[in-house]
């Protein structure tokens, strides 16, 4: 099967004009609405990749290209489906009313077409995240939605303008949580396996032991000993206890080896 390519839009540049939260005094600045689209963007590209799927960023820097650009870009690769990644804003102040959530949208008419599809299956996977309201999946008359020849869909994935989603907008983990919600939802739609990102494994040998950790060595030990195994998906979960069954395969292990001297 020849691979989808998925054209990838963050939403407006770093100097749009509005597009950035109330000044946040424990940061002495406002954040800048691209900060966010841009890092997920990057995300879900890689995301993607590995995926299978090729990928077309349709802004490729932090100039605010023109939205006919955009779509028109993306019409003449003839990408299979269209992603435009947004935070949303509602007054543009901390006070007063406080909105909040998620929004995902189609163009008019669309809800129950392929769009609308496409839609379900990544708000499916951004409400399984961060604890967030769900706003549902709506209908707009956005360009993007509009001109492009292939499904579009449009995500705003919380509002500047309150203050525990600002403050989500730079938190790294959040940003790549929210690629990987639509990385999962657009392969679910495209019936492809997703395929998640290969750990790195300490050199400690086992997923959850950092060879910082003060524990490190001995268990490090213990494995080379064979008192100790890990477990058959690369964890030796140091802070869970120990179970009877375990405590007797080490005190087998344990005495194995004592008699082998």
């Amino acid at each position: 099967m020849a691979k989808k390519l998925i054209a990838l839009d963050d939403g407006h540049g770093m100097a749009t004009a509005g597009k950035r939260t109330p000044y946040i005094p424990e940061l002495g600045r406002a954040i800048k609405e691209n900060e966010f689209n841009r890092a997920v963007v990057k995300f879900l590209k890689k995301e993607l990749e590995r995926c299978g799927f090729d990928t077309l960023l349709v802004a490729p820097t932090d100039k605010d290209v023109p939205l006919k650009e955009r779509t028109d870009l993306a019409n003449r690769k003839k990408a299979d489906a269209y992603i435009a990644v947004h935070y949303n804003a509602f007054d543009g102040s901390f006070q007063g009313a406080d909105p909040s959530g998620i929004e995902v949208y189609v163009y008019p008419g669309y809800k129950n077409k392929p769009a609308g599809k496409l839609a379900a299956a990544i708000a499916k996977h951004l409400k399984q995240g961060t604890q967030q309201n769900f706003r549902g999946i709506k209908e707009a008359n956005f360009h993007v939605l509009r001109e492009t020849d292939m499904i579009a869909v449009l995500t705003e994935n919380g509002y500047m303008d309150n203050k525990r989603e600002a403050l989500l907008m730079i938190d790294p983990l959040f940003q790549k949580e929210v690629a990987i919600e639509h990385a999962k939802g657009i392969c679910e739609y495209f019936n492809v396996k997703y395929v998640p990102e290969e750990k790195e494994i300490p050199s400690t040998g086992f997923l959850d032991v950092p060879l910082n950790s003060y524990y490190a060595k001995d268990i490090m030990r213990a494995k080379a000993l064979g008192v100790l195994n890990g477990y058959p998906d690369r964890t030796f979960r140091p802070e869970q206890p120990m179970k009877r069954g375990d405590l007797a395969i080490a005190l087998m292990n344990l005495y194995d080896k004592l008699n082998k001297k």
